[in-house]
């Protein structure tokens, strides 16, 4: 008999962990005067932050996690989200944390993972992780929001890397597969591309990681899912800090003879980045040279930047 069994399930259900509010900025997403993205960074930051509950009539979600090819046979990219508060349904559109105000994405589907198991899912409440289709506008950190609220969540870092190599493709003929295997892994987060100043591409690429496992990591993906060899070239560098004093600094410090012995490199979003041998010189240069505003780690940047 089911006798005592949906007592059981409501007890079970109470001594659950039940959805948690997050703090996050919000402002109205509509038309606004163009800024520059220092200033804007610092508006955001001087804002105060509201905590958004579960029971907010509006979807809230932040993407924790992005992967890319989880199906070889369609190269789909999917990006993982957790509900904070409203409710998915199947078909809404959302705006984005980074994206244009009043700009809004279709969430056409939405999948339930476990293991390698898929489920289609009609709807979805705070505390539920989906995966959705990722056009390649969102990355780790991103906010997904409804309504006339526009929502950001305090972004998610990247880690501060400490290993870096070039990485190289030896047959020219697999460069197509090669260059959308790299991007593809890119967005996933797990490694950093750098490239030196005003690379438009052409140029040798570098990868940053944490450690060698990664880059090794992304050489066995290259070659097993999309079918394409690759050579990694070890730099001698220890450590990387943003320039978040922009490229004007950067140009201040290097005439003054600040930055000798330092790489000078851009990451994706064509960003400053020096690369230092020690963490001694990177201290040293960071006291000496505030205006550079050095920081171990970066975000995506704002497309209206």
């Amino acid at each position: 008999t089911n006798f005592g069994v949906q007592l059981f399930l409501d007890k079970f259900c109470d001594m659950g962990t039940k959805p948690m509010g997050r703090s996050a900025i919000m402002k109205e997403d509509g038309p606004k005067k163009k800024k520059k993205s220092k200033e804007t960074s610092e508006t955001i930051d001087e804002e105060e932050a509201e905590l958004i509950q579960p029971d907010f009539e509006e979807f809230s979600g932040f993407i924790f996690k992005t992967q890319a090819n989880l199906d070889p046979k369609h190269r789909d990219r999917l990006a993982y989200v957790r509900v904070v508060s409203g409710t998915y349904k199947k078909g809404m559109k959302v705006g984005h944390s980074r994206s244009k105000s009043g700009k809004k994405y279709n969430l056409a589907q939405a999948q339930a993972l476990f293991g390698n198991d898929r489920e289609s899912v009609d709807i979805a409440y705070p505390g539920d992780v989906i995966g959705i289709n990722n056009p390649g506008n969102f990355a780790i950190g991103d906010t997904l929001y409804s309504g006339n609220m526009k929502v950001a969540f305090p972004g998610i870092p990247s880690f501060s890397p400490e290993k870096f190599a070039y990485i190289r493709n030896p047959n020219p003929s697999t460069y197509k597969a090669f260059q959308k295997g790299i991007d593809q892994l890119l967005d996933e987060g797990a490694v950093q591309a750098l490239r030196q100043r005003n690379d438009e591409g052409g140029g040798p690429l570098i990868l940053a990681a944490v450690g060698q496992l990664q880059f090794e990591v992304v050489q066995a993906r290259l070659e097993s899912e999309y079918g394409v060899e690759s050579k990694m070239e070890a730099i001698g560098y220890t450590l990387a800090r943003w320039a978040d004093g922009g490229w004007d600094a950067v140009d201040k410090a290097d005439k003054d003879g600040k930055l000798f012995g330092i790489m000078i490199v851009q990451d994706r979003w064509k960003r400053p980045v020096l690369l230092f041998r020690n963490d001694w010189k990177a201290q040293g240069v960071a006291d000496e040279e505030e205006y550079l505003q050095l920081k171990p780690w970066s975000k995506p940047p704002s497309f209206d930047d």
